[in-house]
């Protein structure tokens, strides 16, 4: 009977694993029910996290400002500022690069191979890359007209009712309005986080103290680390896409590159994230001035390498320090790896999540090192 009861636990773990694989499908599709419907509340975790970072800030300033009194307006108030603060650098953002983007496409569709038949035109000249000249002139034309008559195809069909567009205007709004809803119930949710967060912490730990009582310090300590390493990871990025972005849009006005303001938010939004996002701001940046015009945009990759060195040895270094103690080529590999399995999400997360593992295996590599010394 005792050898029974001894693999027992064993027997029950290989019969989960046989009902996992007879019924993968379903299961999947259960667990992907369960995170859909969970999707607000991720959402809320996420904006609570973000804003949170903030959060700590504007509090500390709080204490500085009033030392203590008055305390139980900090919260709130906090709370208003911070969220004030996020929303205004969206609107702002949004404010300053959507009439630019319009403006860019409206050029690109309207006279995209127009504008570049005098730069082609130059090239004629030169008899060994002549040939390619004309190649490109004609393809360029042949899109632009192809973009043309699609926006006129569309505007057509939506205007006339062709091709069932009043159905797909009410799949495209039910769409928005489920997104809309989502980020609306994700909102209240931050709120309910960031207003008693201390008090869910104390819930939290209670929990681990109890089902998990040996573990708690270990487990207290990884949570400390990643927290570390993600709000690190928010603050540095943030004022070195800032720096870069400001950088970015001064040197474009000193050389009047076009669309100079955007071209700044575009470096700034895309330098969040690590080592690629230079180079998919740079190209997305070199393409709408090329389409403006194409010797700048030349200057202007020259310019960008340039700026992006002495970010890369001088600024970024200082705002960064060792503050996520990650090597190079360690934020190369979370970029890549984490990248090609989640996609955007992943070379944003990979860098903070490769950080935090790298401190708790240096860590524990430092401890059984003096452990081993020790013995």
């Amino acid at each position: 009977m005792k050898e029974v009861k001894k693999y027992l636990p064993a027997g029950f773990v290989v019969f989960l694993l046989y009902l996992v694989y007879l019924y993968w499908k379903p299961l999947i599709g259960f667990i992907g029910t369960i995170l859909g419907a969970a999707t607000p509340l991720f959402i809320g975790l996420i904006i609570a996290y973000i804003v949170n970072v903030v959060m700590i800030r504007f509090e500390a300033l709080y204490k500085k400002i009033f030392k203590g009194k008055c305390d139980g307006a900090r919260r709130p108030l906090c709370i208003i500022l911070s969220f004030a603060s996020v929303i205004a650098v969206i609107a702002l953002v949004t404010a300053i690069v959507m009439p630019q983007v319009i403006n860019a496409v409206t050029v690109i569709v309207k006279n995209g191979a127009s504008s570049l038949t005098p730069y082609l035109k130059k090239l004629e000249k030169y008899p060994q890359i002549a040939q390619y000249a004309q190649s490109l002139q004609a393809s360029l034309t042949h899109a632009s007209s192809s973009v043309s008559k699609q926006s006129s195809d569309i505007i057509h069909g939506v205007l006339t009712g062709a091709t069932g567009a009043f159905s797909n205007v009410v799949k495209a709004i039910s769409s928005v309005f489920s997104v809309l809803s989502a980020c609306l119930f994700g909102f209240i949710f931050s709120l309910y986080l960031l207003g008693s967060k201390e008090k869910l912490q104390h819930q939290l730990g209670i929990l681990i103290k109890t089902y998990i009582p040996k573990g708690y310090d270990g487990i207290l300590h990884v949570a400390n680390v990643f927290n570390h390493a993600f709000s690190n990871f928010i603050v540095c990025k943030a004022i070195d896409g800032l720096s870069l972005g400001v950088m970015t849009t001064i040197g474009c006005l000193i050389f009047h590159f076009p669309y100079a303001i955007m071209v700044g938010v575009i470096i700034g939004v895309t330098a969040l994230v690590p080592i690629i996002g230079a180079y998919v701001g740079a190209a997305i940046s070199a393409f709408l001035i090329f389409i403006a015009n194409p010797i700048k945009a030349l200057y202007f990759l020259i310019f960008y390498v340039i700026l992006q060195q002495i970010d890369d040895n001088i600024i970024y270094p200082r705002i960064v320090g060792s503050s996520l103690g990650l090597p190079a080529i360690w934020i190369l590999g979370a970029v890549t790896v984490f990248g090609g399995v989640f996609g955007f999400v992943g070379m944003l997360i990979g860098v903070p999540i490769t950080s935090g593992l790298y401190t708790l295996l240096k860590e524990d590599v430092i401890r059984r090192r003096q452990k081993a010394e020790v013995q």
